[in-house]
């Protein structure tokens, strides 16, 4: 048995899903040390277009750091599981009984994975609402959206520079969405 690109191990059971806490950032050397003990095994992966050291590159993190899914017979290998090196605990109640992860939560993170991955989706912006530049040189300021350009990876915003409009193309990570709307902007 081994990992798949969904961070999972493709076996079928009828015992209960488990979360196991592990050592951050160890999530995938855990699942490869679970895999002689558990059924099966489902660490979700987030992948996101994200900026690393000036430059925008896809990057692939655990969706929950910390934490992935195992199923196994508790009464059975409940020790094995907990004392693998790398696991921290497998989430129990108060008293110590390990609590079992509804099999719709895996199948509802299963269903929003697209080649393995789970996709976060953008917030879609309307033409003319306030956003708020959050990074670059404008950073702090607002601006009206305009349009997006390049698949969504840059857009185009009308910023208020000396008593006037300017059209500016920004990447669309620099922008994000105000919560109030400001009466001194207005769209053309």
């Amino acid at each position: 048995m081994g990992l798949t690109s969904g961070g999972e191990l493709a076996t079928l059971s009828n015992t209960p899903w488990y979360c196991i806490h592990t050592k951050r950032s160890k999530e995938k050397w855990v699942a490869r040390q679970l895999a002689e003990v558990c059924d099966e095994l489902y660490l979700p992966l987030l992948r996101q277009w994200r900026r690393v050291r000036r430059q925008f590159a896809w990057r692939v993190e655990s969706l929950f750091p910390g934490y992935m899914f195992a199923r196994f017979p508790v009464e059975e290998r409940f020790r094995a599981v907990r004392y693998t090196p790398g696991v921290i605990s497998v989430l129990s109640t108060a008293v110590g009984e390990p609590i079992e992860v509804n099999d719709v939560i895996i199948s509802a993170l299963r269903q929003r994975s697209v080649d393995g991955y789970i996709q976060m989706s953008p917030i879609l912006l309307s033409p003319s609402e306030e956003i708020e530049i959050i990074e670059g040189p404008f950073r702090g300021l607002r601006a009206l959206f305009q349009q997006e350009l390049r698949a969504g990876e840059r857009v185009v915003v009308l910023l208020e520079l000396l008593s006037s409009q300017v059209r500016v193309e920004l990447p669309r990570t620099y922008v994000q969405k105000t919560a109030s709307v400001s009466t001194e902007l207005r769209a053309i």
